[in-house]
């Protein structure tokens, strides 16, 4: 690969904090004194107070937190094994507020970073590259972060309030299954390099080298037409929906941990460089060789606090692993806190073999959903548990992130750590959703946000669009999920990056569709209901079940019992067991995710033995458990799954009873009630042939074999 810069050094130049000042004011800065070398050297991770950053989920596992520290501590962790595991005080700790825990500021951190920083810089002079402006304009990160004009951005800004139409293009990726919705903001686009006529990773002279070679170290160099795509956009720091990832398919996880890491080194190699100026400015002051009435240069390449990218993920073993990557693409030959990390996030074992293998992949390890954590990069080490506001990289499940952004004690809920991101990473979007996506739209609602306190952010070095209120515009988001729903696409329709943004769509035919790959002729029948726009079609379905499904349902079916509704929204679940509760005489059971185990097990039984006639079952408890329900001879989806493999294992639980002589295959149906507005997850099912047909056609119903 080609030279490329490698001061991996950060250090911002911070002055004291200057407080109360307003908005009109931050755009007028102006730095009025020059600083000591020694402050330049400062980073911008000081903190005018502890700050709360680790949160712990309770376990019945012994605390962990007091690992290598004093017998002390020790001593209280075994005594208190058998307890929660929450954060603990350490002997200097305990006289501090309670806001702040074992990550929190470190006086002595600080000062070893300061120093770090020191030796980082000499030891970059000796590769520094030569700067001008074609090489900058050649650098994606360059052109969208640091030359873009604040006119441009003011011009985008008005364009997204008047809700302007964005221009959209659509292209086939390569010879694969995929196309390509790339979507611009009208208007001047920003002027970005193209990577057309690369073919390879090694080609991108936009990576840095610690990171390139690390990543050639460990795998291929080679890029198959859709990861070039995926590398394209991202480097290029385009917003990106990408549906269609599997347990199976890693190298996206590659592709964005690469990215992640040469963003967060790039931004600290642009601090260092400027401080390196700024120091020789002062040297040249001092000497004579510039006169001491030249005013200082200004250079903002900063945030107000120092994490530059979030990720978010469902579960802790997801962490671990994606952590374990970014160790190995650093570069870094120390990693500090490791031995505890893996303690607290790897568990080895993971569900039984009879599960799916998607399941088996996704609740494999330590599957706890409560977490936060915060990484920091130097030139030679990665730091885990580090404070958020000395953090470059945070990773941390939605329930974690929101406990911390909305502490139900208000003097200890903090967001100001999530006002400079810039790269957002939302993996197993699908698997968050099944988990609670309101805590998604929390963390949503926090960044970027303008912090409450400024934590020693020197504002001269600030970028202005940061100042003025406009981090998103250009911060880059990019989500990964299984299948589109809307509460995801809602994300990507937000979105207003400056850069634009592009979302993937896999091509499903009849031949690559789900009810193609079931493997047995169970009768399929596919039944339309009229809703009038997506905000009625709850209402709609509702109504059309009580009035047209319900009355008739023991005509419909040619059996006594073995009936299972398979209803996907909890709300909608909890709406139809009251009704068949409370206006019919039906005989039925119901179980769903918040059902005792033991309520679970006696309503499967007595549905397999035909004591219960019907069975309500919901879709987050087939996500969480994947039971294999025994009994069941005909099938009532209530609203098509969005997991169309759940379709599939629906369609299996007949074919077992079909199998064991319970049911006759003639006799026994799967039945789907559908609208115009379900269209996206029908397509997975029955191919984007068919499904225009079944939700525009004069006919109402369909049937399939």
């Amino acid at each position: 690969m080609p030279k490329r810069d490698a001061n991996e050094g950060f250090a911002n130049g911070s002055k004291r904090p200057r407080h109360k000042y307003g908005r009109q004011e931050l755009r007028q800065i102006k730095r009025t004194t020059r600083r000591d070398a020694d402050e330049q050297e400062e980073e911008n991770v000081e903190q005018s107070e502890p700050e709360e950053v680790e949160i712990e989920a309770p376990s019945n596992q012994p605390d962990k937190n007091g690992e290598n520290r004093e017998a002390y501590n020790a001593l209280l962790t075994l005594l208190k094994s058998d307890h929660p595991e929450i954060r603990k005080k350490g002997p200097k700790a305990s006289q501090k507020d309670d806001s702040e825990d074992i990550a929190g500021f470190d006086e002595e951190e600080a000062l070893e970073d300061v120093q770090e920083d020191a030796d980082e810089s000499e030891e970059e002079d000796l590769e520094e590259e030569d700067e001008n402006e074609n090489i900058l304009a050649k650098d994606p990160f360059e052109s969208h972060f640091n030359l873009v004009s604040e006119d441009l951005i003011e011009q985008k800004a008005k364009s997204f309030a008047a809700k302007e139409p964005w221009i959209s293009d659509k292209s086939k990726v390569g010879e694969t299954i995929y196309t390509a919705i790339q979507q611009t903001p009208p208007g001047d686009v920003p002027s970005l390099p193209s990577f057309d006529k690369l073919s390879s990773l090694g080609q991108y002279h936009c990576i840095k080298r610690r990171v390139g070679e690390a990543y050639l170290k460990n795998f291929s160099d080679e890029l198959k037409p859709l990861e070039k795509a995926l590398a394209d956009e991202m480097f290029s720091y385009r917003d990106i929906l990408f549906p269609s990832r599997t347990y199976k398919n890693t190298l996206y996880k590659r592709l964005y941990a690469l990215h992640i890491l040469n963003h967060v080194f790039k931004t600290r190699d642009r601090v260092m460089k400027n401080n390196d100026k700024l120091r020789r400015f002062q040297e040249d002051v001092k000497s004579g060789k510039i006169d001491r009435f030249t005013e200082e240069p200004e250079f903002r390449d900063q945030g107000f606090t120092r994490p530059k990218a979030l990720i978010l993920l469902p579960t802790r073993n997801a962490a671990y692993e994606l952590v374990e990557l970014l160790i190995k693409l650093s570069g870094c030959d120390q990693q500090e806190n490791r031995k505890r990390f893996k303690q607290q996030f790897y568990e080895a074992g993971g569900p039984s073999d009879t599960k799916p293998a998607d399941f088996r992949e996704m609740f494999k390890g330590n599957s706890n959903d409560f977490f936060s954590i915060g990484l920091k990069l130097t030139r030679k080490s990665l730091k885990l548990y580090s404070s958020f506001y000395t953090s470059d990289v945070l990773i941390a499940s939605p329930i974690g992130l929101s406990m911390i952004l909305e502490d139900p004690k208000q003097s200890k809920r903090q967001y100001d750590f999530l006002s400079s991101i810039e790269v957002l990473v939302i993996d197993q979007a699908n698997q968050i959703e099944m988990q609670n996506w309101d805590h998604v739209s929390t963390v949503l609602k926090y960044i970027n946000k303008i912090p409450k306190d400024f934590h020693g952010a020197d504002f001269s070095r600030v970028r202005m669009w940061s100042i003025n209120d406009q981090s998103h515009f250009m911060r880059q988001t990019m989500v990964f999920s299984e299948f589109s729903t809307p509460t995801v696409n809602s994300i990507f329709s937000k979105s207003q990056n400056i850069a634009g943004r592009t979302r993937y769509k896999p091509e499903i035919t009849t031949q690559t569709c789900i009810m193609n790959s079931v493997g047995i002729k169970i009768k399929q029948i596919f039944q339309r209901f009229e809703s009038p726009d997506p905000i009625s079609n709850y209402e709609s379905r509702f109504k059309f079940l009580v009035n047209s499904v319900l009355p008739s349902i023991s005509k419909q079916t040619s059996y006594e019992d073995g009936l299972l509704i398979y209803i996907p929204s909890y709300f909608d679940y909890v709406r139809v067991k009251n009704h068949i509760k409370q206006h019919t005489k039906l005989n039925f059971g119901a179980i769903d995710e918040y059902s005792s185990q033991s309520r679970v097990s006696r309503t499967r039984h007595a549905f397999q033995t035909g004591k219960i006639k019907i069975l309500l079952y919901t879709e987050r408890l087939h996500h969480f458990r994947r039971f294999e329900i025994a009994g069941v001879k005909t099938v009532l989806i209530y609203e098509s799954p969005a997991n169309p493999l759940f379709y599939k294992e629906l369609l299996r639980f007949v074919a077992k009873s079909v199998y064991k002589e319970e049911a006759d295959i003639d006799l026994s149906f799967v039945k789907t009630l559908f609208s115009k507005w379900d269209a996206a997850s029908l397509e997975r099912i029955v191919g984007n042939e068919r499904a225009p047909v079944l939700c525009n056609s004069v006919n109402e119903t369909y049937e399939f074999r």
